[in-house]
């Protein structure tokens, strides 16, 4: 199945600032996380039927003077990428803008996974400071996006959002990417109503007029983050589409997935893991206002937290036995047999500490690992 470009993750750990920071953690050298993923909030401004974060959404957000705290917090423990994400909508915490100078300011990476309704607030900073933008389009048309994508009010920010991105590709720096998820609606019976796959062309022609510097299709996940599992029919348009638009393809525009997409058009279900533990929490973590997690498939599950980063420090909930519990609990066999972005650097780092580091690096080009 040709399904574009696929990501690699694990090509980043060969980068020579982050190889050196793998080695100096394994070498029992005290380190903090590399990347952290923050929510600010779990305010959303749409009302997605689909939203794999439902449970999450509207609990609050940090505090504004808490949420500059934990920036300065990241610095202290030598933090070097953020992303900026959760359950809701980013750019709708007040002190958005506030936390991505202060990064800037400071040679912290930022990335932005966004819905693109907020982004003409944000314009400047967007444009000039963050490294990335995504936006989770999920549609190439305003029929497909109120279908799939619809404000409580009813009223579809379809151009709102097109023409955000249309000013952000106009002025960036960084890269910006149009982000298509596969959704479908079913009935009781579980036969498709809808599918948003036939926008799948038109959204890809769309991504490059408005200068995108990639189109991202990817696949769904249940609220327990195992592949959904669309029908044949679905699965076999998704599929065509994707090779009717790699012309599209040049040297300023990718057509990118993540191999999950493959997996599930091939109908994989579950994601088999050997290894017993997780050692991408030790440089990645999830920070948002209900706690601390070892990564973002366990956002809100309790036996995963870490911390809390309302009322504990960034250094202490690190250093915290309560952590080094946490990640002794957590068994990837067990616990992770759903599809994990993660799995193919987990299985590079095993091989490193079980045959050494290899002495070739590449130069830094991209800090979220």
């Amino acid at each position: 199945m040709q399904a574009g470009r696929q990501l690699s993750l694990a090509g980043k750990l060969n980068q020579k600032s982050v190889r050196e920071r793998l080695q100096e953690h394994f070498a029992h050298k005290q380190t903090g996380p590399w990347v952290i993923e923050l929510d600010p909030t779990t305010v959303c401004n749409l009302a997605c039927h689909d939203c794999i974060s439902v449970n999450l959404l509207h609990q609050g957000g940090f505090e504004r003077e808490r949420l500059k705290e934990l920036a300065r917090e990241f610095k202290e423990i030598a933090v070097r990428a953020v992303v900026l994400i959760g359950g809701g909508e980013p750019m709708a915490h007040p002190e958005f803008g506030t936390i991505v100078n202060y990064f800037y300011e400071n040679d912290i990476h930022v990335g932005v996974t966004s819905n693109g309704t907020l982004i003409e607030r944000y314009l400047d900073i967007l444009a000039e400071k963050a490294k990335w933008v995504r936006i989770s389009v999920d549609a190439g048309s305003n029929e497909m996006f109120h279908e799939f994508r619809p404000a409580p009010n009813g009223k579809s920010l379809w151009p709102t959002v097109i023409e955000g991105m249309r000013k952000l590709g106009n002025r960036k720096k960084g890269k910006l990417g149009y982000s298509f998820l596969v959704l479908s609606k079913c009935d009781s019976d579980g036969n498709v109503i809808k599918s948003n796959v036939s926008d799948i062309i038109q959204a890809a022609h769309l991504a490059k007029e408005l200068k995108c510097d990639y189109f991202e299709v990817k696949p769904s996940f249940d609220m327990l983050h195992f592949l959904v599992n669309h029908s044949v029919e679905v699965h076999g348009v998704v599929a065509e589409q994707l090779k009717q638009i790699q012309h599209l393809q040049d040297d300023t525009f990718k057509i990118i997935s993540p191999y999950t997409l493959g997996e599930a058009l091939e109908g994989s279900a579950t994601q088999l893991k050997t290894y017993h533990r997780c050692l991408v929490t030790e440089f990645r973590t999830v920070v948002s206002p209900s706690g601390v997690f070892v990564c973002p498939y366990f956002r809100g599950n309790l036996n995963m937290r870490l911390g809390d980063a309302n009322k504990q420090t960034m250094q202490h909930i690190w250093t915290s036995e309560k952590r080094k519990t946490v990640l002794r609990r957590l068994n990837p066999s067990i616990h992770c047999t759903f599809h994990c972005i993660r799995h193919s650097s987990n299985l590079l780092l095993e091989k490193w500490l079980s045959e050494g580091f290899p002495q070739e690096t590449i130069e830094d080009f991209d800090f979220f690992i």
